[in-house]
Order: structure tokens, then sequence, then C-alpha cells
């Protein structure tokens, strides 16, 4: 996983350096959305939610004839589905833009219609490769699909770097041509292993097969939930569209850094987790695993939202600032970091504790949580960017929209814990209170510590790529030791010795 992130980055860097903040950003930030809406509503979602629990189930008794079976039908319908919706929305690319993204002008427009039917066949590749990820981690093979993405990234930075060199125009085409290669790459190299874990790669229609009703039975409700969460991602384009050109750059930019804590430790414990709990199946483990995983997510989620509030600008710059990105785009990428920090730790909770209720089969309360959420994240973000935006902020009222979505994530989780708790999940939080006091604690001191470095280095170092490491090294160096001495080394080593 940390490879992929470092990839992720170096991709970044040179997506930002060729690109900066403006509508070519605009269209492909967009228009990558289209495809993820897809890939997370079967893939992420629904797929996770529903496949690995009875299959993992069917391992667990031993009968691997029918997990075999379980998931040749899977794939099988997964194949005809991807295949049927892919082929509708890429006909259908320039009648769908102007409903997603109404405030892009005709150029922009255009181009982002163009950059959807190149990308959109990626979300029925990737949606092939959620089906290895879940074949794999409930045969608890976690190394190969976290580190697959690397391909992908790989894969964009040599096709941006060959075609700016060859002079290959427009090189936003080129980024979404790489992007689709690259998603064909990751998938790729999975299957061998796949295939050596299911004996066969021969996909079948299985509707008559118990267990291949039973997940589809469960996809639905979860599938729902999903559909919710991406109506909220396409908000945040809609609502973007309607600000100063560059806005939705700005988001996206802010969220390749965002994810990287959500990645590295709220969505990797996440998954780790769900097949251990649906092996195991009792309350109490279930409140065992809940204990390990908040505690695990917390030690480094807290530390991160203190480095995204206090320095984000000085990692923002060190990765972006450079060739088409200005300082001032930094600035604004600082404000959408700073949005994003204040739900990181909710954002990071969530998947963990609907993945509790999917272990217990239960896909359908988390879609009634997360309407709610969802529902009044969008009318936050909406009335904070276009108050923003009333004001003069300019890029700047992106922020706004990242805001309203922290703010639903954190009524999510709400609900979760406290329906969970209700099914008999409760009793999570008594082993670990002192833990999670002291990394709160921690973090605290530690951006205490970091900002004060800061404003004492900050005037003798010139600023410059050289400069802002140095200073970010030196805040997260000071921040980091107060943070160990409070928080302590053994919860932190002893996570990291368990994911690993």
């Amino acid at each position: 996983m940390l490879a992929s992130r470092i990839s992720g980055f170096v991709r970044d860097v040179i997506i930002g350096a060729v690109f900066g903040l403006g509508g070519a950003m605009d269209a492909y930030g967009a228009a990558l959305r289209v495809p993820n809406v897809f890939r997370n509503l079967l893939s992420e979602g629904a797929l996770s939610a529903s496949f690995v629990p009875v299959f993992s189930s069917l391992l667990a008794r031993g009968d691997h004839a029918s997990a075999r079976r379980l998931a040749q039908g899977v794939l099988g319908g997964l194949l005809v589905l991807s295949a049927l919706v892919v082929a509708g929305v890429t006909a259908a690319a320039p009648w769908l833009v102007p409903l997603f993204a109404p405030g892009f002008d005709a150029e922009v427009s255009a181009r982002t219609a163009q950059l959807v039917r190149i990308l959109f066949p990626m979300s029925g590749v990737m949606i092939v490769g959620a089906w290895c990820l879940g074949v794999l981690t409930s045969h608890r093979r976690f190394f190969l699909p976290f580190v697959a993405p690397v391909v992908w990234n790989l894969s964009q930075i040599g096709g941006l770097l060959l075609g700016a060199r060859l002079g290959w125009e427009p090189l936003i085409e080129v980024l979404a041509w790489s992007t689709l290669i690259g998603s064909v790459l990751q998938v790729g190299v999975q299957l061998p292993a796949v295939r050596r874990l299911v004996g066969t790669l021969r996909p079948r229609l299985d509707r008559g097969f118990e267990p291949t009703g039973r997940v589809a039975r469960n996809a639905v409700p979860v599938a729902a939930g999903q559909g919710i969460f991406q109506v909220s991602s396409l908000t945040d384009v809609f609502l973007a569209s309607l600000l100063v050109e560059g806005a939705f750059s700005g988001i996206y930019y802010a969220q390749r850094i965002a994810l990287l804590p959500l990645a590295l430790f709220g969505a990797t414990i996440a998954v780790a987790a769900l097949p251990e709990m649906s092996r195991e199946g009792s309350a109490e483990a279930l409140r065992e695993h809940l204990s390990t995983g908040v505690r695990r997510v917390a030690w480094f989620i807290f530390p991160s939202v203190v480095v995204l509030l206090l320095v984000g600008d000085l990692a923002a710059a060190l990765i972006y600032q450079r060739g088409n990105f200005r300082p001032e785009d930094v600035e604004v990428v600082h404000w959408i970091l700073g949005a994003y920090a204040l739900g990181l730790v909710a954002t990071s909770l969530t998947k963990l504790f609907a993945s509790a209720f999917h272990a217990l089969q239960d896909t359908r309360t988390p879609v009634r949580y997360a309407a709610v959420g969802v529902g009044l994240g969008i009318v936050v973000g909406a009335a904070a960017a276009l108050w923003l935006d009333a004001r003069g902020f300019e890029l700047r009222a992106a922020a706004g929209i990242v805001f309203g979505g922290s703010v639903g994530a954190w009524v999510n989780l709400t609900l979760l814990t406290r329906g969970l708790g209700r099914r008999g999940g409760g009793g999570w939080l008594g082993p670990i209170r002192g833990s999670l006091l002291r990394a709160g604690l921690g973090a605290l001191l530690a951006g205490g510590a970091a900002w004060l470095l800061r404003v004492w280095l900050e005037p003798a170092l010139s600023g410059g790529f050289l400069g802002h490491a140095l200073l970010l090294a030196a805040a997260l160096a000071a921040g980091g030791l107060c943070y160990v001495a409070v928080a302590g080394l053994p919860t932190g080593l002893r996570a990291v010795r368990e994911d690993a």
C-alpha cells in the first residue's frame, strides 16, 4: 500500500506540474468521477460487502468446491452487467456531462465528454479487479491487491512523460488513455494469483446456485447505499462547476493528499477486518475486532488530522509547486485539505463500522444511515460553497463543498455506532478509552510543537523545494516525538506488526 501511495504521489507531482489548476484538470477530474461512480457501486461497496462474507464462510467450512463455483458465478454476472453499462454510458457521454457539470463552458464540457468516453471502460476493468481483491483477501492474501495500483500509477507517469516528450496533443487525453491502460495492467498482474486460488478464471452465469443468489440479494441494498455516496461524489462536480474555473481541480489535488491516511489506515484495516468478522460472527469477537480496528485507525489518523491542518500547505507546496502549479494554488489546496481534515476521523472509521454490519449480513441498515449523512452533507456543502463564493473567496470556496462532506461523515458514523450498539456490537470503546485519550492529547501537543517550530524556523528558510522540505521535516520530527512520548510507541508498533 505504501508503494502505491508513493508512486501515486509521483504521478500527481507530474500531473500538477503539467496542468496546474484549470479547465483541463477540471475536465479530467470530473470525467474520472463518472467511471468511479459505477466502479464504487459494485466493487468497493456491493461486492466487498456481499461477496466476501459469503465466500469467506464457505472457505471457513472447507467447502472449496462451492467457493469456486460462487467465484465463477459472481465473475460472470459482473462481466455481463459491466459490458451493458459501459456501452450505454460511453454512447451517452455528451448528454450526461451537462447534467452533472452544468457550469462548465462549452469547451470544458466537450473535453469532459471525450474523456468520459476514454475513461469509462476502466470501470468494468476495475470491477474485475475488485473481484480479485475479494478472492485474495478472503484467502488472507493482502500484499498483491494493495501493491497492484503501482502498475496503474506507473502507466500514467510513463504515458504522460512519453506524450510530453513526443509532442502528443492534447496531453490531457494522453493522460486519460494511460489511465485506462494502467487499469488493465493493474488487474492483469492479479489474475495469475487468483487463478491459483480458485482453479479457473472461467466465468459462468449461475443464478440457480443459492450462495450466488444470496450475494446478489445482499448486493442490492449495498449498491443502493453506495449510490447515495456516489450522488454526493457527482454533486461535488455539479457544485464545483458553478464556481470559478479550477475549483474542481483544487478538490482533485487536495483529495490525493487526504486519501493517503485514509487508504493506508482506514480502508486497509476495514478490508482486513471484514473476512475475520465474517468468519467468527459472535458479538464478543465483533466487539474485539472493532476495538482493535478503532485503536489502530486512531493511532495514525489523529496525528494525520493535525498534519493536514497545520502543515498541509507545506506538503502541498512540496508535492505540487512547480511548473504550472503556482504558490496561490497551494493556498487553495490547503484550504480544501483543512476541510478534509475535519472529517478524516469519521471517514476513516465509517467503513470499519459499516463492515461490522456487513459481517452480520445486514447490508440494509448502513444504507439508511448513509442516506441521512450524505443528504445533510450535500445541503451543508452547497450552502457553505455558495456562501464563500458570494463573499469573494473564489477558488477557496471549493473548501465549502468538502466541509459539507465532513459534516455528513460524522453524522453517518454516529448513526452506525449507535445502531451497532443496539445489535450487540457495543462495548468496544471501554477497552481502548485510555489509548484514544492518549492519542488525542498526543496529537494536540504534537500540533503545538510542530507549529512553534515552524514559526521559529520559517523566517530563516528561503522557501522553494529545499526550504519547504526542511521545514516540513523539522515540523514532523518535532511533532512526531511529542506524539510518541504521549500516545506511546507500543500501541502503534503493535498495530503495525499485527497488520503486517
